[in-house]
């Protein structure tokens, strides 16, 4: 049953990543132009970061930030960037990762799966996250960039995660890629999703002791709120 839902999950990430490799050529190649432009830069940008089974891999963007950037920058290092509008607008449409569906179709991603991480991130994750995570192909979105704690670390939220890995499906696939296509409308972020209304999804109680240990941490998870709003 593994092996098919495996073999059927990779049927849908080619046939999918490919139809819309062809439907989104113009707009890559009108977003890279655009970044070239407003950043006088090559605009397009590589990291390497962890995949499945801990195998490092090459992931390439469509570059959104000034070279003056490290390109490990700190995700809270950004919060002041000064970032031009238009690739202000890719980052926030995420648009700027639309090249990511070339490594869909070369198996080192799959349409939905946990955020690809860089390597010195990995090594500060909780050992047993961290073996979770490298247990499914990363994803180009997942359900920690569609909730509403997209704008923390992934490692101050592990729930997210941990609940994709546990639930894994074909349908919790296509709910997830609903929800970021709701996150290109202006009103998107009203779309975003709360771990409460992921345990709703489920009509019985989650039962691992790592995601339900995650239900304890909303004091924690308000203490950072509050530190990085002030």
């Amino acid at each position: 049953m593994i092996r098919q839902a495996e073999m059927g999950k990779r049927v849908l990430d080619v046939a999918v990543a490919a139809t819309m490799l062809l439907l989104t050529l113009p707009v890559i190649v009108l977003a890279t132009l655009g970044a070239a432009v407003a950043l006088r830069t090559w605009p397009i940008f590589s990291h390497v970061r962890v995949g499945r089974d801990g195998r490092p891999f090459r992931m390439f963007k469509i570059r959104t930030l000034p070279t003056s950037f490290s390109s490990y920058a700190a995700k809270y290092d950004l919060d002041d960037a000064k970032i031009p509008s238009f690739c202000a607008l890719l980052r926030r449409t995420h648009l700027d990762e639309l090249p990511q569906l070339v490594l869909v179709l070369t198996g080192r991603m799959s349409l939905v799966g946990p955020r690809p991480e860089m390597r010195h991130l990995v090594d500060e994750f909780d050992p047993a996250f961290a073996a979770k995570r490298s247990s499914v192909r990363p994803g180009c979105t997942g359900l920690w960039q569609v909730s509403e704690r997209c704008n923390r670390m992934i490692s101050e939220h592990p729930e997210f995660d941990l609940y994709y890995i546990r639930h894994r499906s074909l349908r919790l696939d296509f709910w997830i890629l609903g929800r970021t296509l709701a996150l290109l409308h202006p009103a998107g972020q009203a779309s975003m999703v709360s771990y409460d209304q992921l345990l709703q999804r489920r009509a019985a109680p989650l039962g691992d002791a790592a995601l339900a240990s995650c239900e304890d941490r909303e004091p924690q998870l308000a203490a950072l709120d509050a530190a990085h709003s002030s």
